[in-house]
């Protein structure tokens, strides 16, 4: 389904969710030392694939340019 090349990209978005649920679940424990609001938990969990959407998009452009 994916090419194996870039199937390390594809796992930015799983690693990026788990970072925001322990950030999250931390917050949830100590809540004086951490903050964090809803969109610090959106822009980790949707910035770093929003990011590797964009670049894999204009790769496949360039690339169809070139050829």
């Amino acid at each position: 389904m994916f090419d194996k090349e870039n199937l390390k990209y594809f796992f930015i978005w799983p690693i990026s969710v788990l970072l925001a649920f322990a950030f999250k679940y931390y917050g949830f424990l100590k809540p004086d030392v951490l903050l964090i609001n809803n969109y610090l938990v959106l822009l980790l969990v949707f910035g770093p694939s929003l990011v590797v959407t964009i670049i894999l998009v204009f790769n496949k452009i360039l690339k169809v340019e070139s050829n």
